[in-house]
């Protein structure tokens, strides 16, 4: 007789953090340059980073040189001035070339032209970059031709080469954390925004029953877009210096470090594309690998093994290939993929696993429970067919309530 295996997947943002440390991070790092380049009294608020998300573009790491770019657009064309040379941070020093408000305006506006650009086939960065080149993207006339234009474009995730991609890191992990990681100087002196802006969305009785009920029937485990480190020991990947522990971060704030919960985040998916030559990302939510990774790990606590084997339930053909899941898994048990989410894609990502666990002839039920956040998010949720909680803890209530009671 099969027996009943729930498997958890839980989102980081906004379902069990409040990412307040990015938000942060972001703002300050943007309004730090645009200060060095000459006019403090020109800055951003956390409005404009929930316009970029709600736009498509949710990593800060984009949103900072995107930002920065359309700055120094809008100063060279609103000054006529052209640069010498790609010196950077360049200097923008004539005062009072535009006023903040001319400047919200303007990103509100230069952000839909951004999204407008995105594809599934490229990294965001690289899609308006081409987007641009091609003659596609407007908006950016003025630093088309400027010296300094491919600082916002090229090698933006390379801390040896983009300051302004090493100070937002710097504040994510905090001094210590980012020169053990990189290797080098932090550019400032700071703490983790990650480790004391963030807050606790879940609560304690859930944050401290989790991990004591893994393996007993019941599987929880972190599926994140955040980016954690690569999982290879002694090798870090080839794209390493993007593989930063933002991940680990939250899982240290959790108190779930040290694999008392498993995660799958950018270091596993980047593990497994850069070993069988993929494209970077390509297997992210809402990618049904990654949802499936993330119950394999559940299953294994490997992140290699349950890597390997996702891929293998993705990617091989059922009816001539041997079950990988033989021995971890019965024909006969009943299988529930319960994913806790703010987002669309992490949902699809499950949805998505749910069928190809059905292709190799298991019973699986999925459970939908999305988290509520912003308005748009929450209307994009129901647009799915998602039933929506206020918070994650309620969510948990709906869930495990029938675990419990049956004692398990």
């Amino acid at each position: 007789m099969g027996k009943r295996k729930q498997f958890l997947i839980l989102d980081i943002d906004g379902v069990l953090l409040e990412a307040e440390g990015y938000r942060a991070a972001c703002v300050d790092t943007i309004n730090h340059f645009i200060s060095l380049m000459g006019q403090p009294d020109i800055f951003i608020t956390r409005e404009i980073a929930d316009v970029y998300e709600a736009s498509g573009i949710a990593c800060e790491w984009d949103m900072v040189p995107l930002t920065l770019a359309a700055f120094v657009n809008r100063y060279c064309e609103t000054t006529g001035t052209i640069f010498a040379d790609d010196s950077f941070p360049p200097r923008c020093g004539q005062k009072g070339a535009f006023t903040n408000s001319d400047f919200r305006s303007m990103m509100l506006g230069q952000i839909r032209e951004y999204a407008s650009l995105l594809n599934s086939s490229e990294t965001c960065i690289d899609a308006i970059y081409h987007g641009y080149i091609s003659r596609e993207g407007a908006g950016l006339d003025a630093l088309w031709n400027q010296p300094v234009r491919d600082r916002f474009f090229v090698d933006t995730l390379d801390p040896w080469k983009s300051p302004f991609f090493a100070e937002l890191m710097n504040r994510l992990l905090g001094k210590n954390t980012f020169e053990d990681f990189y290797g080098l100087a932090a550019p400032l002196d700071c703490e983790s925004y990650l480790e004391t802006k963030d807050r606790l969305l879940i609560s304690e009785y859930y944050r401290k029953l989790l991990p004591e009920i893994q393996g007993k029937g019941v599987y929880p485990a972190v599926m994140t877009y955040r980016p954690t480190r690569f999982p290879s020991e002694g090798n870090k990947g080839s794209s390493h210096f993007v593989n930063t522990p933002e991940g680990e971060c939250a899982l240290k704030m959790l108190g779930w470090d040290h694999g008392r919960i498993p995660m799958i985040g950018t270091g596993s998916l980047c593990y497994i594309e850069e070993k069988y030559h993929l494209r970077r990302e390509q297997y992210v939510k809402p990618h049904p690998f990654h949802a499936l990774a993330s119950a394999m790990i559940g299953l294994c606590n490997n992140e290699i093994q349950a890597s390997e084997l996702a891929r293998v339930l993705c990617e091989a053909d059922p009816e001539t290939v041997q079950d990988p899941l033989q021995g971890m898994l019965s024909r006969d048990d009943k299988i529930e993929l319960a994913v806790f989410e703010d987002s669309v894609s992490g949902i699809e990502s499950v949805r998505n696993a749910g069928e190809i666990l059905k292709r190799w002839k298991y019973d699986v039920k999925v459970t939908c429970c999305g988290i509520s956040t912003t308005e748009a998010k929450n209307q994009r949720l129901k647009n799915a067919g998602v039933k929506i909680y206020n918070n994650v803890n309620t969510a948990f209530d709906f869930v495990l309530g029938e675990t419990f009671e049956k004692g398990i």
